[in-house]
């Protein structure tokens, strides 16, 4: 399963990319991909509607797709770097600053290493959240619901630094994430974010974060988030690792009323030689930020992976979500059931 790297998941570039380095000038160029393949048992015989969220490519089912290309390069020289990534495929449209689909621009940061700080700025990953967009940054084909109320990435700046157990982040971005290309900041408004995460040992990392904005001058939003994660390899057996993650997110209209989501994630992994078994189980209390609608849902993830090489995998998943209210599209009708299969074939971590 993909494990946090210690700490530092703030300003964390091109996860798991395959690279090709130039030692002349310090520039590596990297390459992912990810293609797949979904059948949803449901057979929705019109739009999929919410159904679509638990995809691969979160588009379409009875399909195949290319969820994702990514082309990153990053450089450096001396205390100062560079990082970009262009996306390419299905899952383009998520990072923002894309109105076709077909291209996206996810980052593009500059850092600079002051000594016992380093600032960045530009668009930088979001610190929130133990899933990613990169299909190769997740154990799991499909995505949590958590994920589905996250941001992906951000414009903005920040500051990090920490000691070699200890990392702490705080920034100031346009917004809840990153806008489309009608402006960089529609409203005007800012966020403030920040993370601090403490690597306890190998079987207990503790990492926090939160983003505070607001929309329009209207609406305050907020988010938080927290994860336990860790490997097990000395405690139970080889190749074990777990993560738990819980989430709070709350939309306040500057009147009566507000809009809350809440719920927690557990993921699971054990590897066998080539082989790999991934466990994700969710709860989740939504009042419609995600859902649409005012349920509690849970949701069960089985997924199987097989090294074909270095740095090459196939994988199997299927998935079960059940709500309190039949928000999923069945046939023509709706259901508050959803089961899923789906394969996918990841290009992934390669040393070079």
């Amino acid at each position: 399963m993909r494990r946090l790297a210690g700490v530092l998941v703030a300003g964390a570039f091109l996860v798991g990319l395959s690279g090709v380095a130039s030692a002349d000038d310090g520039v590596q160029l990297s390459f992912g991909a990810a293609a797949s393949y979904v059948q949803d048992l449901n057979d929705p015989t019109a739009a999929p509607g919410l159904n679509a969220a638990t995809y691969s490519s979160m588009e379409q089912d009875e399909s195949f797709n290319i969820d994702l290309i990514q082309i990153g390069i990053t450089g450096t020289r001396g205390a100062a770097s560079g990082h970009i990534k262009i996306d390419f495929g299905d899952l383009t449209t998520l990072s923002g600053d894309s109105t076709t689909g077909d291209v996206g621009l996810q980052e593009a940061y500059l850092s600079y290493d002051f000594g016992g700080a380093v600032g960045t700025v530009g668009r930088f990953a979001t610190p929130i959240g133990y899933e990613v967009l990169e299909p190769w940054g997740n154990a799991q084909i499909s995505r949590s619901w958590a994920w589905q109320g996250q941001p992906i990435n951000h414009d903005g700046v920040t500051v990090s630094g920490g000691s070699d157990n200890i990392e702490a982040m705080i920034g100031a971005v346009n917004s809840f994430t990153v806008n489309d290309t009608v402006a960089n900041d529609v409203d005007d408004e800012k966020g403030i974010i920040g993370s601090i995460g403490v690597a306890l040992d190998d079987a207990l990392n503790v990492y926090g974060a939160g983003l505070f904005s607001e929309f329009n001058d209207t609406i305050e939003r907020q988010y938080y988030n927290l994860i336990l994660s860790g490997n097990l390899d000395e405690v139970l057996a080889s190749g074990l690792s777990y993560a738990i993650e819980g989430h709070y997110r709350q939309d306040d209209p500057k009147g009566p009323g507000s809009t809350d989501m809440w719920g927690i994630t557990v993921y699971g992994g054990a590897e066998f030689g080539p082989t790999g078994i991934d466990l994700r189980w969710e709860y989740m209390d939504d009042e419609g930020l995600v859902l649409g609608a005012n349920t509690e849902l849970w949701s069960l993830t089985v997924t199987a992976s097989w090294a074909l090489a270095d740095g090459r995998e196939v994988r199997g998943e299927y998935r079960h979500d059940d709500a309190d209210d039949p928000i999923f599209v069945d046939e023509s009708t709706v259901d508050d059931t959803l089961d899923t299969l789906q394969a996918q074939v990841v290009w992934y971590p390669t040393s070079q």
